[in-house]
Formats: structure tokens, sequence, C-alpha cells
């Protein structure tokens, strides 16, 4: 139950000292407060039956960490990739995500922050471009996307290791919830 409960049959002494929207908003919250009560009565808490690791690439990762992501690509088979783009940008990009589906209890989501990697000269940015090809140019991988991969990497071309080969199986969710709804 929340600290300060609202009853709209009984509204507190001040309420009659609104104005008539202050009164309206007044009520329109209570409600909202009791709805919001007898879901929480009603249902549990979401709680989430996956376990899931979250890790983010940027300048300060170290290279145990990318050469244990390589390991476990070699061991995943399944992924699915979404992108945030950012707009007034020159490149225009700003989040990789990649998840690691290694069952359908547990994942590990990699957030490749694209205006954060090191330096392309460096050894973790190297390391960063041998993670790519294990996950996008394996025949057996199956990579998920809302929408065809192009799209998805479309603003983030101008990074070297943006490559994307034929070999992995793509399924685009978008065409086919289009064709499952039409």
């Amino acid at each position: 139950m929340s600290y300060a409960k609202r009853d709209p049959s009984n509204p507190p002494n001040y309420y009659y000292n609104l104005n008539k929207k202050q009164q309206q908003n007044w009520m329109k919250t209570a409600k909202k407060m009791n709805k919001n009560e007898d879901l929480q009565a009603k249902y549990p808490p979401f709680k989430s039956s996956s376990n899931i690791n979250i890790i983010h690439i940027h300048h300060k990762s170290t290279i145990d960490t990318i050469n244990n992501l390589i390991i476990l690509a070699n061991r995943t088979s399944r992924y699915t990739v979404d992108t945030e783009s950012e707009r007034k940008k020159i490149n225009n990009d700003a989040l990789i995500q990649i998840q690691f589906l290694h069952s359908t209890d547990a994942s590990t989501i990699i957030l490749i922050e694209t205006a954060y990697l090191p330096n392309p000269q460096t050894t973790l940015y190297t390391k960063i471009k041998e993670l790519w090809p294990t996950i996008f140019n394996n025949n057996n991988n199956e990579v998920i996307t809302w929408g065809t991969v192009e799209n998805e990497f479309n603003n983030f071309h101008h990074l070297d290791f943006i490559n994307i080969g034929n070999p992995f199986q793509h399924i685009n969710l978008q065409s086919l919830f289009k064709g499952w709804h039409n």
C-alpha cells in the first residue's frame, strides 16, 4: 500500500479549497493510485527468469573482458542485435547492443558505446574488431533483428570493424511480424 492513500469517496478538507482543475487532477490521481494498489495486491512484482549479464564495451574495457567475450561468442550461435543512433551527430551512431542467447534463461548483453571506443591503433580496438567476425561471419550463427541488418548498421559503417557478411542466418522479426499481422 502507498504511504498516502487517497480515497476518492472521502477527500480531505483541503480538497474543497482547490479550484476545479486541481480537484479533477486530485481525483484522477486518487483513482490511479487506487488502481495501482489493486494491481500490486493482485499481481506479484515482475521477476526475470533469466540470468542476464550486461557488459559495456568502451575505451576503459579490458583486453581480458574482450578475450572472454570472444570465447563466449565461439560457444554461442544465437544473437539479437539492436542499435541506437543520435540525430544531429556527424556519424549519427551511439550504441550497438548484441545479446548472446545462451539458453532460454541465460544471456549476455554487450553494449558497444561507439562514441567511447578506444583509439583504432590500440590493441584493445584490435581485440574488439576480432570479436565482430566471431558473431557475424559464421554459417551456424543466427542473428535476430527488428528490420534488416543493413538498416541496423546504416549509421555505423565509418567503424572499420562493421563488416556484415552473408554467412550467418538472419531473422528479421519485423517482416515476420508484418506477415503474421497482415
